[in-house]
């Protein structure tokens, strides 16, 4: 204890004998043990107050690490849903445009009243049906 070896601690105890006397040694010896105890106590108080506070501020950064995880990960995880949103209003975009177009190609053959207008027939559709090479008649 405290590196004293059984020489200095003969050599201290009979210097405290002649100091104190044999009557005053038990009393004094007690109060040090007091003090001493007290010392430890206060220390292993202390001690302990310091792994509350240390536990504490390691719950303080694991619950910070913990949110900014949990943050990177719904960033992570919205980053699929933007692209897809994204591609959703590409395709619509494609959509209107082709509808407007389709509306506007439909346009030329519907009347007035929104109709569909025949068309009048060309000079080929006039002439009378004539047979296509493979045609097969009916009957045959």
């Amino acid at each position: 204890m405290f590196g004293i070896g059984w020489t200095e601690f003969i050599v201290i105890a009979l210097v405290l004998l002649i100091f104190v006397g044999p009557k005053n040694l038990p009393p004094l010896l007690r109060k040090v043990g007091g003090i001493v105890a007290e010392f430890k106590s206060a220390s292993r108080e202390l001690r302990n107050q310091l792994d509350v506070e240390v536990k504490a501020l390691e719950l303080d950064q694991a619950k910070t690490a913990i949110e900014d995880f949990g943050k990177d990960a719904l960033e992570e995880a919205a980053r699929p849903y933007e692209e897809l949103k994204k591609a959703d209003r590409e395709i619509k975009k494609g959509m209107l445009e082709a509808h407007a177009e389709i509306r506007k190609d439909i346009s030329g053959h519907l009347g007035p009243d929104g109709k569909p207008v025949a068309n009048e027939p060309t000079e080929e559709d006039k002439g009378e049906d004539k047979p296509v090479e493979g045609d097969v008649e009916m009957g045959e």
